[in-house]
């Protein structure tokens, strides 16, 4: 079996790697892991591959040998309806909940792949609108298969053709609302300014990222609550 590995994301004391086994020209199938280092996520990775392939090998020696059983007429043994009425009645059939975090999300990532293919999305359409919806600047800092499924879910009921100029939208309604809490609080700009530069280090609002912004609103908010509550 070949083995072709792929780095999806690596920070400081996380790596994230996806491999792939081939056997000659089939695929077999592709897992993910991460680890503290690059190599500890591979080996889980491959790991998972094999364990996968395993049972899915044994799936299909189960079902080959299921099939040669179905060829032999199975003997039909009637019970006496005093031994019948013996037999346990099983009125609920128990449900048992198998949903898991696969260990495979090529299916996944292959999806979202579609889904920015058919919006014509570019890398940065693509990153501004996964920063402004789950707060990721890139799609492989995604280690939380939860997330994963969340975000092929958004860009499945989107039509936005053009995110930037939604997410450019959304950033003005912001400064307008921090407009208006300002206006709350009377301070004028030298005041803001100096609470810009206290708290986030910068002079202007449009210095400010998007999660910052909607930080300083969020500051501005409560000292406007704390006024009124004195």
């Amino acid at each position: 079996m070949r083995i072709e590995s792929k780095l999806c994301h690596i920070s400081e004391n996380k790596s994230v790697v996806q491999v792939n086994g081939w056997l000659n020209d089939r695929n077999l199938g592709s897992a993910l892991a991460e680890g503290p280092t690059v190599e500890e996520a591979e080996d889980k990775a491959i790991s998972r591959l094999n364990k996968r392939i395993n049972a899915v090998t044994k799936d299909e020696a189960s079902i080959n040998t299921n099939n040669e059983h179905k060829s032999i007429t199975p003997m039909k043994i009637e019970l006496p309806n005093s031994e019948k009425t013996k037999l346990p009645k099983r009125d609920k059939v128990e449900n048992i909940n198998i949903n898991h975090e696969p260990s495979d999300w090529s299916r996944e990532l292959t999806a979202i792949d579609a889904e920015i293919e058919r919006l014509k999305w570019s890398r940065d359409d693509e990153i501004n609108y996964l920063e402004k919806t789950l707060g990721y600047n890139n799609r492989n800092k995604i280690t939380n298969y939860t997330d994963i499924v969340k975000y092929l879910s958004l860009l499945k009921n989107t039509d936005i053709q053009n995110p930037l100029k939604v997410a450019n939208g959304y950033l003005n309604t912001l400064i307008e609302e921090s407009d208006i809490i300002l206006r709350d609080l009377s301070w004028d700009h030298k005041q803001g300014r100096e609470f810009l530069q206290k708290e986030f280090n910068v002079l202007t609002r449009k210095e400010l990222s998007e999660t910052q912004l909607v930080s300083f609103v969020e500051k501005l908010k409560l000292i406007r609550n704390q006024n009124l509550t004195h």
